[in-house]
């Protein structure tokens, strides 16, 4: 048999918990769910709002390191292109013959693939056998500060030669060899020798020579065609133009 107190009346009291079984049977203190006050209401819901915005500044600031990390560059482990650079600069700044490293410029071709490149200048006047000792190092300093996702490259100036450098020493020595050989063809007063993409590229078929001449007509045909042999012969492939000097 069950013991039931008396039945209250109307609604509680404002302020007053509603009772439940239990608190009839056995007293006010024998609630089976204690109802909290508006005041504890109010404290667990200010604590849980400050436990979730303390894990979204937690959150941002992780990622805020894992960002900078890709773009700076943390140990040897993600892409350093500026310290690439400065390290391509002072090793190409100390190469015999080379008078200015200027006009650097860094590319990022994605979150964590970057090009850095820069315009060397050679001294006027180098012999054949400078030049060469010049591009290859070049090339040695491009190799030394290329990788984790940075390619270096630059291209030399060598009186009316350009001459594109990349980290491979041999195909930066036949740029000059091919670049010297169409200079040497009647007529034209400048070549430039190097890749034809955005890219540094070191396929035969990746390589462009662009010859200026005064020539026209038959003349441009004839030094077109001297050319396109002795380019070809080093980079079958390559692409072969011409623009008139001014």
């Amino acid at each position: 048999m069950t013991n039931q107190g008396p039945a209250t009346d109307g609604p509680a009291e404002d302020g007053a918990r509603p009772e439940d079984d239990l608190d009839r049977a056995f007293g006010p203190e024998t609630a089976s769910v204690a109802t909290p006050s508006i005041g504890q209401r109010v404290r667990r819901g200010t604590v849980i709002t400050l436990a979730f915005v303390a894990v979204g500044v937690v959150i941002a600031l992780v990622l805020s390191v894992i960002v900078g990390s890709v773009q700076t560059g943390v140990g040897g482990v993600f892409p350093r292109p500026q310290a690439a650079l400065d390290r391509f600069r002072s090793a190409a700044g100390a190469v015999p013959g080379v008078s200015a490293v200027r006009d650097e410029q860094t590319t990022r071709d994605s979150l964590a693939a970057y090009r850095v490149s820069a315009v060397v200048d050679a001294a006027p006047g180098l012999s054949a056998g400078q030049q060469v000792d010049l591009v290859r190092a070049l090339s040695a300093a491009a190799a030394d500060a290329d990788g984790n996702g940075v390619v270096v490259s630059a291209e030399v100036h060598l009186d009316t030669l350009t001459v594109g450098v990349t980290t491979d020493a041999e195909v930066t020595r036949q740029r000059l060899e091919v670049a010297r050989t169409v200079a040497a063809i009647g007529g034209v007063v400048g070549v430039r020798c190097d890749w034809g993409s955005e890219t540094p590229k070191d396929a035969a078929d990746a390589q462009r020579v662009e010859l200026v001449t005064g020539g026209t007509g038959e003349a441009l045909a004839a030094i077109m065609d001297v050319a396109q042999r002795e380019t070809q012969a080093v980079f079958p492939g390559a692409d072969v133009s011409s623009r008139q000097s001014t």
